[in-house]
């Protein structure tokens, strides 16, 4: 006998799926440059339609109906579409029954109202025969312009809290965006992507204080926080790895304002922190010297160097 799953409890199963398979995808650092046979086995994609979800697994039991997994974008018919924040899906329109293209299309808002994400299978830019697999929220669509706007992630957002999904499936299709906390979500992580993105493009995609050089390991580090009013300009930033990052925003260690020195903590060596380099002089290009100096005049940072000899 077949226990009926409630849509709540549905959902996070779901939501669960999906967290685990993109946090393999992305642990592995292979979420670019893949076989289509590979997309297959991994249950991403399969058919031939742009828009896939998969009816054939047990997560189906108890669902509010067909809920969108996979949009592919082959990149020919609306080449335009598709930037490093955002994708402009178009409805289906094919020769196939009316009901096919229909279904497809709610199945993508039936997600949205979930607050689900999707996966984006996109052309691979070095090799034509290889896939990448991308990350995204269904911010908004437009029915009459037939077209769902997409902004990508570089990782599964929090689940929407229980009050914010609909309660049957009647519901879902009436929903027109986002959960609201996922959607305030999505636009913080698309402006933190914009940042990073004008980060690496002007220092290059290497840690600024070690040698890591995979993109995907890389963050836009701000150097006046946004905390406290620091802006989403590359000046105010700086490429780091995951450890450093946290390194500098614990004080961990000190930038010199014109990028001559790095500095470290008492009790702490650059070979503890396996810093690699001995400054910043390196960099293609400099960060803002006065960011670094108001920074460091901020009370946190007077009361961790206030030790320092």
């Amino acid at each position: 006998m077949i226990s009926f799953v409630g849509i709540s409890d549905w959902t996070r199963g779901e939501y669960e799926r999906r967290l685990t398979l993109w946090s393999e995808l992305a642990q592995a650092g292979n979420a670019d440059g893949l076989t289509p046979a590979a997309i297959r086995v991994l249950g991403l994609y399969k058919g031939q339609a742009g828009i896939f979800f998969d009816g054939t697994g047990d997560w189906t039991k108890g669902s509010p109906g067909r809920v969108a997994l996979t949009l592919q974008h082959t990149g020919t018919s609306y080449a335009d579409d598709l930037t490093d924040e955002h994708l402009d899906y178009h409805y289906p329109s094919t020769q196939r029954h009316a009901s096919f293209d229909r279904n497809e299309i709610e199945s993508v808002k039936r997600a949205q109202s979930l607050g689900l994400p999707l996966f984006v299978v996109t052309p691979n830019a070095l090799r034509s025969t290889l896939k990448d697999v991308r990350l995204g929220y269904v911010d908004t669509f437009d029915d009459d312009a037939a077209v769902f706007y997409l902004s990508f992630v570089e990782s599964v957002l929090p689940l929407p809290s229980d009050d914010e999904l609909p309660a049957s499936e009647e519901e879902v299709d009436l929903f027109g965006g986002l959960p609201e906390q996922t959607l305030r979500l999505v636009q913080q992580r698309t402006q933190q992507r914009r940042f990073k993105i004008d980060v690496l493009n002007r220092y290059g995609p290497t840690c600024a204080l070690c040698d890591i050089a995979v993109p995907r390991l890389i963050q836009g580090a701000h150097l006046i926080p946004k905390s406290i009013g620091g802006a989403d300009e590359a000046l105010n930033g700086l490429p780091l790895c995951l450890n450093h990052h946290v390194a500098f925003d614990a004080f961990l260690l000190r930038l010199e304002p014109d990028g001559s020195r790095i500095t470290y903590a008492p009790g702490i060596s650059k070979a503890d922190l396996q810093v690699t380099r001995d400054d910043l002089l390196h960099l293609p290009a400099a960060p803002s010297a006065s960011a670094l100096r108001k920074f460091y005049r901020t009370d946190a940072a007077l009361a961790a160097f206030s030790s320092w000899s």
